[in-house]
């Protein structure tokens, strides 16, 4: 049914926030000492996954990419990174390494930009505008040890094309 009105129920778009700490032995009043993570419910999950098997052919991402693809983790990066340096220094050659972080990358995504990027890259526009609604309902809330906050709206709206 979300395929065919193209409206995602609002029990979808919601979620708590659990704010964990990083390291005990740290400020626990430094809020960059914690890492939020959001519960979902599972019926969102298993959507994300339906959109994803979707649209497969259109999101290709660089071989060289190993964050957010199955089966590739850090351990898979920094075994390309020791290999590539040990090449280069056998050889003789200097090696230059610049790093960036983007760890807050995703709170800075343009998100008309990213739905542009989606339809050129060829995504469905059926696919794209049903994003475009479950993103203008998510609202979620906060939950400090036993006590929640009231719900909140994560995002603007960003209207259908």
């Amino acid at each position: 049914m979300i395929f065919v009105r193209r409206y995602v129920p609002a029990a979808i778009g919601v979620g708590t926030i659990v704010p964990l700490v990083k390291d005990k032995s740290k400020n626990l009043n430094d809020i960059d000492n914690y890492r939020p993570i959001t519960l979902i419910p599972v019926i969102s999950k298993i959507f994300e996954h339906v959109l994803l098997s979707l649209c497969e052919e259109q999101i290709v991402s660089d071989d060289l990419q190993f964050g957010f693809k199955h089966g590739l983790c850090c351990n898979e990066a920094i075994f390309a990174l020791r290999t590539t340096v040990s090449h280069f220094t056998a050889a003789g050659s200097s090696v230059y390494l610049a790093a960036l972080d983007i760890r807050k990358a995703f709170d800075s995504v343009h998100h008309d930009k990213m739905f542009d990027s989606l339809i050129s890259t060829g995504v469905p526009d059926v696919i794209v505008n049903i994003l475009r609604h479950w993103y203008s309902i998510l609202r979620v809330n906060v939950k400090w040890g036993s006590r929640c906050s009231q719900f909140f709206y994560c995002v603007q709206w960003c209207p259908p094309r």
